[in-house]
């Protein structure tokens, strides 16, 4: 396995295993995140809050472990953008309540574009 190989490896599993311990978080606190509204003043079913965890999980599994990772990171592109839509969306805020929301916007835009390398790496 060449250097550059072994470096895209170590990152496709840091990436993939940073899915995978949020989704068990949000799994175990389960009800506190199905009971926390979204940006837009509503909650969420749990079920749809139990397919996002979902996705947090099998998305970053299949990522770590190489098993159809370009499906696994559009997965995780999906929920990214599903996460900062509803939760991170920074145009609804002013002044200091923006900066946090700004922030993980920006986190989940990177996040999205290490997924899209992990895809253009699968094909």
């Amino acid at each position: 396995m060449t250097f550059a190989a072994t470096l895209i490896l170590i990152g496709r599993i840091i990436l993939g295993l940073f899915f995978v311990i949020a989704g068990i978080r949000n799994f175990l606190n389960f009800a506190k995140a199905s009971a926390s509204e979204t940006n837009y003043g509503f909650k969420l079913p749990a079920p749809v809050v139990a397919l996002g965890f979902a996705s947090q999980l099998v998305g970053g599994l299949s990522v770590t472990l190489g098993i159809l990772p370009g499906w696994g990171a559009a997965l995780l592109i999906l929920f990214l953008i599903g996460a900062t839509t509803l939760f991170h969306n920074f145009l609804l805020f002013q002044g200091e309540a923006r900066k946090p929301h700004l922030y993980f916007t920006l986190v989940n835009c990177a996040l999205v574009g290490y997924c899209l390398m992990v895809i253009g790496l699968a094909l």
